[in-house]
């Protein structure tokens, strides 16, 4: 090969090698892009239950943890640690438990490095304004309800004007079944029942 020839071979060659590394730092700078794009988030829906709080989805671009905080703003649960990624329906343990219906605030907070949370080291993935990424849910709490005694029909002797047998009528009124004051009014009955047939 001559040097005539020689010398536009290199240029091409160069030409070619300039491509490929811009292609790739093309390549690379997308992936880069699209990794940064990654934001945290999280969703919870309201739900009921006192026990526990079930997060619907949490992005974690770092890894960490989801956070719960009662209507108080005392944190009540706290998931296990969660790599990078997003998570769906994450249960957390609510420790005290709800004792009324209230909103909850779920928090998504990166790790420090040792996967063991820490409130104060495990800090809040935030966005453009700097504020903590959250999303609340009211949670409602069902409330046990107690037994009431209802009023029973009792039956108590009347007598009629023209001295026919005692016949009986119900009362709304609540009585003991049992117990001392059954007795007396087990007793009265029977002398008013014993009056009547002596008038007859």
């Amino acid at each position: 090969m001559n040097a005539r020839s020689t010398i536009p071979a290199l240029v091409l060659l160069s030409v070619l090698v300039g491509a490929v590394a811009l292609a790739g730092g093309l390549a690379a700078g997308t992936a880069t892009a699209q990794t940064a794009n990654v934001t945290a988030d999280v969703s919870v829906d309201d739900q009921t239950g006192a026990e526990s709080v079930t997060v619907a989805e949490a992005t974690l671009p770092e890894g960490g943890y989801v956070v719960v905080y009662n209507a108080s703003g005392g944190i009540v649960g706290v998931s296990e640690y969660l790599d990078n990624g997003t998570h769906e329906d994450v249960t957390l343990e609510v420790s005290p438990e709800f004792s009324r219906s209230q909103v909850a605030v779920a928090e998504v907070r990166a790790d420090d490095g040792d996967e063991s949370f820490n409130a104060s080291a495990d800090t809040p993935y935030t966005n453009d304004n700097g504020q903590p990424i959250g999303d609340t849910a009211y949670v409602t709490v069902e409330q046990t309800e107690t037994a009431t005694a209802t009023p029973t029909a009792t039956a108590t002797a009347t007598a009629t004007e023209s001295g026919e047998p005692a016949t009986t009528a119900a009362t709304d009124e609540p009585t003991e079944t049992s117990g001392p004051g059954f007795g007396i009014a087990a007793a009265l009955v029977a002398l008013v029942g014993a009056a009547l047939l002596a008038r007859r």
